[in-house]
């Protein structure tokens, strides 16, 4: 594959800006970096990381040292991808409904969330834990109790989109109990482009890559033959530099393709439906003691039926914000619900296959479809004003794997470098758009 197909796969990766940012803006980018994204980068040490070697995870590489400088370039990667895309003139924060809160400071220049960073709303919800044989009594999943709790909806491309494009879904739950939570990290899709935090990065070192790019300026000159190739020395020293600032290997460029093959191909098999129609998945594995698993939920009629549609209409269906108006449509007439099950690990499987194998479901690998047991429904509760959660304290909140209740715990590279990554980079947008605002 052409470098330039490498650099068009990595462009679905990150919604590219047409205007080069001037002196002013490059002066703010390096100075939110240096303010608030390297003390990030160099605060993580290998006391952040462990492994439960029993239950079958390992490091990255088989070295921990590896991994750490793994999770450390994937912050420096994933920050600075997110100033390079969003700290510019036509910033996409100004596509979304964030914009009619962002009124102060200097908040044409906001820096959105690293990962999901279009929230379509966050709406509340129950959580209703089930009687089950899977956990065991006194346990968070263990006995018949309601919770409250939260749900973000999200599209999960690196740039706010159209919601006419096909994409992933986010559909994470925030489970309130008392002063502690559990988050449920889900998206619509089953697996992963990546079976490792490494492989992922480097999917981030292309779009960077194809976010400079798309930025370089035609060179002004003549019409002349020596006109012509000083622009093409130009574009061609541009480009170069772009490759440098990403940092992509030529030895990564295989591994790259693949994955972009993979993402591309989920993305064109997504079908563009409401969150109301949608499975989600908590791709990466958990354990509860020695218990591994993974969960997910799908939806289901609620006792009292909707009288609306809960499926996207044709107009909504053809709307940059038309999940939002479906989700505020469907939750102005009742709720929608969801079955929340869980799938224990099949003793048949590797602990690679089982633990850090993303690209492929422990369905496929098992070749046939494995037993699900209901733990929870989740009801999403009708709208009310008096209780609905603006679009920035949506935008605020913070969701991570490492955040469970007593017992729980994330396995996998995966999980290990969202746990720290997540903090990190949600830690040094809040402090960034705090700084920004006060301009």
């Amino acid at each position: 594959m052409k470098i330039s197909h490498i650099i068009a796969s990595g462009a679905l990766l990150v919604s590219s800006q047409s205007s080069l940012a001037n002196t002013d803006q490059v002066d703010l980018k390096q100075e939110l970096s240096s303010y608030f994204l390297q003390e990030k980068i160099y605060r993580i040490t290998d006391s952040d990381l462990s492994i439960r070697e029993d239950l079958g995870e390992s490091w990255i590489n088989n070295s921990k040292q590896h991994e750490l400088e793994v999770i450390r370039e994937g912050v420096d990667q994933l920050g600075n991808l997110m100033l390079g895309t969003y700290v510019i003139d036509d910033s996409p924060a100004l596509n979304t409904n964030l914009s009619e809160e962002i009124t102060s400071g200097r908040q044409d220049y906001r820096i959105l969330r690293d990962a999901h960073p279009k929230g379509h709303q966050c709406v509340t919800a129950t959580f209703d834990v089930e009687d089950n044989t899977f956990f065991p009594s006194g346990s968070f999943l263990g006995d018949s109790v309601q919770h409250e709790a939260v749900i973000r909806y999200s599209t999960a491309t690196a740039s706010p989109t159209s919601d006419a494009t096909k994409g992933a879904l986010g559909g994470t739950i925030k489970v309130l109990m008392g002063e502690q939570t559990h988050d449920f990290v889900m998206i619509s899709a089953d697996t992963l482009p990546t079976d490792t935090a490494e492989e992922f990065i480097n999917l981030t070192k292309v779009a960077r890559l194809a976010n400079c790019v798309s930025t370089i300026p035609e060179s002004p000159g003549s019409d002349s033959l020596f006109g012509a190739l000083y622009r093409f020395e130009q574009q061609v020293s541009a480009v170069g530099q772009c490759v440098s600032e990403a940092g992509l290997s030529i030895l990564d460029i295989p591994g790259v393709v693949i994955s972009l093959n993979r993402l591309n191909n989920s993305t064109e098999s997504s079908e563009i439906e409401s969150v109301f129609d949608k499975s989600f998945f908590g791709i990466s594995p958990y354990a509860f003691d020695d218990t591994v698993f993974k969960f997910e939920m799908s939806q289901t009629e609620c006792s009292e039926v909707n009288s609306e549609n809960l499926s996207l209409t044709e107009e909504e269906a053809s709307q940059d914000n038309g999940l939002e108006n479906n989700i505020k449509r469907v939750l102005s007439a009742g709720t929608a619900c969801y079955d929340f099950n869980v799938v224990a690990r099949p003793y048949w499987l590797t602990n690679k296959q089982a633990i850090e194998t993303h690209t492929k479901t422990w369905d496929e690998m098992s070749f046939s479809t494995l037993e699900r047991t209901k733990v929870a429904t989740v009801v999403v509760s009708q709208s009310d004003p008096a209780t609905e959660i603006s679009a920035l304290t949506c935008d605020e909140m913070r969701f991570t794997p490492k955040n469970t209740a007593d017992r729980f715990r994330p396995l996998g590279s995966i999980n290990r470098a969202r746990t720290i990554v997540y903090d990190a980079l949600s830690e040094f947008r809040l402090e960034a758009n705090d700084y920004l605002r006060q301009q």
